[in-house]
């Protein structure tokens, strides 16, 4: 059974004034635990967390079907288009990253011009500051060491730590250094690393500035920190509210907008932080989970197609992901020590 704790102030400024978001949020995304949690937004930094919140002593149980669990798929078969975009993407990511994968300036000039897909294809690798050259990568809260891999073929010296046991075991077969445990199990450690990333990660942890500053500390003069987190002003919660999915209670305990997260990251000690571009897999990914979680279903096990008012609204937040970046699903910052 998990146990609460109870906050009285925001935990990332200290603010005590505060708006009720959503009064009894529950675990709509995978059903492992019972409870209801309020989520609220602080007036100082305005950023939201929930409060009540789990404690650090039971907030496991809440994982017990996290997807990190879950192996890494397998490849499926790709039709003809999907060839000649995989094609075209391999000689992009060549060129841009430095992969394994066979060069071609032609088809990376091509794959520039497909903006969506290029600018998933850097998502996926993370906006990677070009060949890695033997320069050394943290990814905290690596989960199945997917991203460590395809780093690791930009030539990136690479490792990962991550909190649970099963998720870091997946990486043993791959040969990736992975170590068991949060950013502490670096204590003592500093200047290590040219690149931390934290993908997903910042809004399930109990003191998010405590981990910035960690990630300050690892990383060495000049080196940068990428960060990804759901995105609290994106359309999809004004659209879906309780219902959407980024809100994820009770495993998201702190949901950011960029003016608070970038607050937080100068706090943290960081400079020179900026938005990098970025767009869904599938417009419609979120859409689709969040009306599921609407109907009383498991996004991952979501059947129901979106009714058509619901597609065309989709289509709208996908546009204005594009005039207006604020509004996007997800966050994506870079920083500098």
């Amino acid at each position: 059974m998990i146990e609460d704790e109870t906050l009285g102030a925001c935990p990332l400024c200290g603010t005590r004034i505060r708006e009720l978001v959503h009064a009894a949020l529950t675990d709509d995304s995978f059903g492992v635990v019972n409870g209801s949690w309020p989520l609220w937004r602080c007036a100082g930094c305005a950023n939201a967390y929930l409060d009540p919140r789990p404690n650090r002593e039971t907030i496991g149980q809440a994982y017990q079907r996290y997807f990190t669990h879950a192996p890494s798929a397998g490849s499926t078969a790709l039709s003809w288009r999907g060839r000649i975009r995989r094609r075209l993407e391999d000689a992009y990511l060549h060129r841009r990253y430095g992969s394994d994968s066979p060069p071609s300036l032609v088809g990376a000039w091509a794959y520039s011009f497909l903006l969506p897909y290029r600018q998933m294809s850097d998502v996926r690798y993370r906006h990677l500051p070009g060949p890695g050259q033997g320069r050394a990568l943290l990814d905290v809260g690596c989960g199945s060491g997917a991203f460590l891999l395809l780093a690791r073929s930009c030539g990136w010296q690479v490792e990962g730590v991550d909190p649970d046991p099963r998720a870091a075991a997946q990486n043993l077969h791959e040969s990736v250094p992975v170590r068991h445990g949060g950013i502490e199990v670096y204590a003592g450690r500093s200047a290590c690393f040219d690149l931390i990333t934290l993908s997903h990660v910042v809004e399930h942890v109990h003191q998010p500035l405590a981990v910035l500053r960690d990630c300050h500390r690892l990383l060495k003069p000049g080196g940068s920190l990428w960060i990804a987190t759901p995105n609290l002003d994106s359309g999809g919660h004004a659209l879906f509210g309780r219902h959407w999915l980024g809100l994820d209670a009770p495993r998201h305990l702190v949901l950011f907008n960029e003016r608070g997260l970038k607050r937080l990251l100068n706090e943290a000690g960081f400079t020179s932080t900026r938005r990098l571009t970025g767009q869904l897999p599938d417009p419609f990914m979120l859409a689709r989970a969040s009306y599921a979680i609407s109907q009383g279903q498991l996004p991952q096990d979501a059947s129901a197609r979106l009714p058509q008012v619901l597609w065309w609204r989709a289509w709208r937040l996908a546009l204005m992901g594009w005039l207006r970046p604020e509004q996007r699903e997800f966050l994506y910052l870079s920083a500098n020590r």
